[in-house]
């Protein structure tokens, strides 16, 4: 697992980017990426830069700031290029 030592203002900064829940959003060949889940139907632009977890799920008295820093991707594409309309 990777871990750093983050300053304390920087620190105040990332959990106000979590708690304003600030998305980091990225580009693949010039599209947008998504996250998907299609168990519920959903594509948003981009991921979130973190979560909180609440006491009651880590046992602490205070809620507990979490950031993704870890990413997969899942790249798709249509391999028959007379599907395709448009501009390559």
């Amino acid at each position: 697992m990777c871990q750093i030592t983050i300053g304390s203002k920087k620190l105040r900064w990332m959990r106000k980017l979590v708690e304003r829940q600030y998305r980091v959003h990225l580009t693949l060949d010039s599209l947008p990426v998504l996250m998907r889940s299609k168990e519920l139907n959903y594509a948003v632009r981009g991921f979130p830069v973190g979560f909180t977890a609440p006491p009651h799920y880590t046992g602490l008295k205070e809620d507990e700031y979490y950031l993704y820093n870890h990413l997969r991707f899942t790249i798709t594409y249509r391999e028959q290029a007379d599907e395709f309309e448009g501009v390559r």
